[in-house]
């Protein structure tokens, strides 16, 4: 923070209003360098509850157009602290995505672009330094539980010296928990994304919180940071039966086609995903699955907080509630990730600190998954080490622009790598594809492709007025008066990927596989 930053100018930056002041005033203190002891001399306990594939129109306190949403924990969580409107991924794929809001750092840093990074043959060029050891070196006692999947030799035990977390646990985390009961037990379709889980069998993912609690419960002589990683709402989406109840006579509604403003590259991934050929009834249910589904998300909250303050501990706890992208739920003619429209590139982040931080504050700034490093450690009074790039959310102006990457651009990459499903056009690689956005913008094109730099012809840039076209269906690149926009964001975006860091081929081989000739 700037020496000569005011108290009164850092209240009218962060948002706090004129009640907020004294709260206000330990924050400054500590972005300045004046350490104002919090509770005698304790640091705050920090619960980060981190979800997969969460739009934030699945939460009652962002909105829904048309449905009655079900998520009264999250929205009293809105209530009791700060809401961020404008708050993206900074990769819009799991493990690239949760590299990055663990270390601060973009793809382009770290190497970290896709799923692959998680497979037995990949290796990061260097260590990657991440936030939780900051914490632990402060005396805090760190865990993680729930699903992880970081880049190949950041997991628990395969780089000496660069655990993430001192205790983890993923027990209740993983993708094939429903297998036991089989697909038709489910009513588990291909083409529905998901099905119903009995409420007569207990629901393994719920271990996640219960194992946290007790882990919490247990901590009493040092200050924690917790991270609980619930996979859900991610495909296959099962929501247990009494979930969808709530849901009963709601429709969702379907979307309409894909408009052939979009990209070319939003349009692939729509056909490779072939949602036109999804049965209508089907589709319906499967959108229903998935508000459903964040509902089990919002009593898993639910038992969270009535365990922090059933502890009295509420007022010297942080919780942070976020997710690492989220799903366009065939808005944009696909489910799952890849892309930037809003509905995947977008995700909730709420921040909460009774007594500390502003209750009910809304902020409509732009923000990105590399700013948790820097406002975690910030929140806590610990010094920041300059490695972490993105910013603090509480004490730093906001950037002119926030960036995302997806994917490795070989000869060949594919739009699912795990199932080597969906090559570009033509039968080429999938494209890396990086974003910008301002407060206006948004510009995306295609950076790599076949392992090389994209082209001009190959780039398929994309331009989209956020507030006059605030779905961001309609591509303005083409068009002449936008023509300055396009030439100054996309300088900006070559000049964020130069230098960025490259895999070697031979480590992004689908395991089982050898290098396409």
């Amino acid at each position: 923070m700037n020496d000569k930053l005011t108290r009164r100018q850092f209240v009218k930056r962060v948002g706090v209003g004129m009640t907020g002041l004294a709260a206000a005033g330990r924050l400054f203190a500590a972005e300045s360098g004046r350490q104002v002891p919090l509770a005698a001399g304790k640091r705050p306990n920090i619960v980060w509850i981190y979800c997969d594939e969460l739009r934030t129109d699945a939460l009652g306190c962002y909105g829904h157009p048309s449905l009655k949403l079900h998520t009264p924990n999250l929205d009293r969580l809105a209530q009791q602290g700060v809401r961020f409107d404008n708050h993206f991924c900074a990769s819009p794929v799991c493990a690239s995505s949760r590299v990055c809001s663990l270390s601060g750092l973009y793809p382009e840093d770290t190497g970290a672009y896709n799923n692959e990074t998680a497979w037995s043959r990949f290796r990061l060029p260097k260590p990657v330094e991440t936030f939780p050891p900051v914490f632990a070196q402060k005396g805090y006692r760190t865990a993680t539980f729930g699903k992880l999947h970081v880049a190949r030799g950041m997991y628990p035990g395969q780089t000496p010296g660069h655990d993430i977390f001192q205790h983890h646990d993923g027990t209740g985390g993983g993708m094939g928990f429903w297998k036991p009961l089989g697909e038709k037990r489910l009513g588990m379709t291909r083409d529905s994304h998901g099905g119903i889980f009995p409420d007569d069998v207990p629901y393994p993912p719920e271990q996640v919180v219960s194992h946290a609690l007790k882990w919490m419960e247990q901590v009493t002589d040092h200050p924690y940071l917790v991270r609980i990683s619930l996979l859900q709402p991610h495909t296959p989406v099962l929501p247990p039966a009494r979930f969808m109840k709530l849901y009963e006579g709601q429709d969702p509604g379907l979307p309409g086609p894909v408009p052939s403003s979009m990209s070319l590259f939003e349009r692939r991934v729509a056909q490779v995903h072939g949602l036109d050929r999804l049965d209508p009834s089907q589709f319906l249910t499967a959108r229903l699955y998935y508000y459903a589904l964040v509902a089990w998300v919002d009593s898993q909250v639910g038992r969270v907080l009535e365990a922090i303050e059933r502890a009295g501990r509420r007022n010297s706890t942080i919780v942070v509630f976020g997710a690492d992208h989220g799903n366009p739920l065939g808005d944009s003619g696909a489910f799952e990730k890849h892309t930037f429209t809003p509905t995947v590139h977008r995700v909730p982040l709420l921040f909460s600190w009774p007594g500390t931080l502003p209750a009910g504050t809304l902020r409509n700034d732009l923000s990105d998954s590399l700013d948790f490093a820097r406002s975690l450690c910030g929140l806590a009074g610990i010094a920041v080490p300059p490695v972490f790039k993105g910013r603090n959310l509480f004490a730093d102006p906001a950037p002119e622009a926030i960036y995302s990457t997806i994917g490795y651009g070989e000869i060949d990459s594919r739009l699912g790598p795990n199932a080597g499903r969906g090559d570009w056009y033509g039968g080429r690689g999938w494209p890396r594809r990086s974003c910008m956005r301002t407060t206006r913008y948004r510009l995306d094109k295609n950076m790599r492709i076949d392992g090389h730099p994209a082209d001009r012809k190959d780039e398929d840039v994309f331009l989209a007025d956020v507030v006059a076209d605030p779905r961001e269906m309609t591509n303005l690149a083409g068009d002449p008066t936008h023509a300055d926009v396009v030439k100054r964001l996309s300088a900006m975006l070559n000049e964020h990927a130069k230098g960025a860091v490259e895999i070697p081929h031979e480590y992004l081989l689908r395991p089982g596989k050898s290098a396409k000739s």
